[in-house]
């Protein structure tokens, strides 16, 4: 299976309840994503993420196209009690991988997950070295190829590092 625009990241719930929050973004006029996309910082600007190797800072998930000649967009904030929903990869180079219990409640301390870009981005459960999300719960049963997980980011909003 190949990841496909289906597979985009979604935000699902608030942990203790409410509604997710949306938070209007300014973005490069040229710069354009697409809904799941996750959206970064650039110069004061919001930009869609790259694989997250480098040292950036997380705004959080496009709720919606964003198109050249526009100035802003949604975005569902990078709030550590907001949960997410999105797959699971291998690497970098967007390798299958299974889901497995023992990704569950991985982050910090060498023993992380980052976000990669393929054709949609997916949590790298085989990077260890930066640590933005944890995921808190299996939705696909484990042993499930390029499954989905429950997600949050570990830091507050406009401070998660990857």
């Amino acid at each position: 299976m190949a990841l496909t625009a289906l597979d985009y990241i979604r935000p699902k719930r608030c942990l203790g309840g409410g509604a997710t929050p949306t938070f209007e973004v300014k973005k490069e006029a040229a710069s354009t994503w697409s809904k799941g996309d996750l959206v970064v910082t650039n110069g004061g600007y919001a930009v869609i993420g790259g694989d997250t190797a480098a040292i950036i800072t997380i705004l959080g998930i496009a709720l919606e196209d964003a198109v050249a000649n526009t100035t802003s967009a949604l975005i569902c904030p990078a709030l550590p009690h907001v949960v997410f929903e999105c797959r699971v990869g291998g690497d970098a180079a967007g390798a299958t991988t299974d889901t497995a219990v023992t990704q569950r409640y991985l982050s910090g301390g060498g023993s992380g997950h980052e976000m990669e870009l393929a054709t949609v981005f997916y949590i790298n459960v085989a990077e260890n070295t930066v640590s933005p999300v944890m995921i808190i719960d299996l939705v696909d049963v484990a042993g499930t190829a390029w499954g989905r997980v429950d997600f949050v980011f570990t830091s507050s909003a406009f401070n998660a590092v990857a």
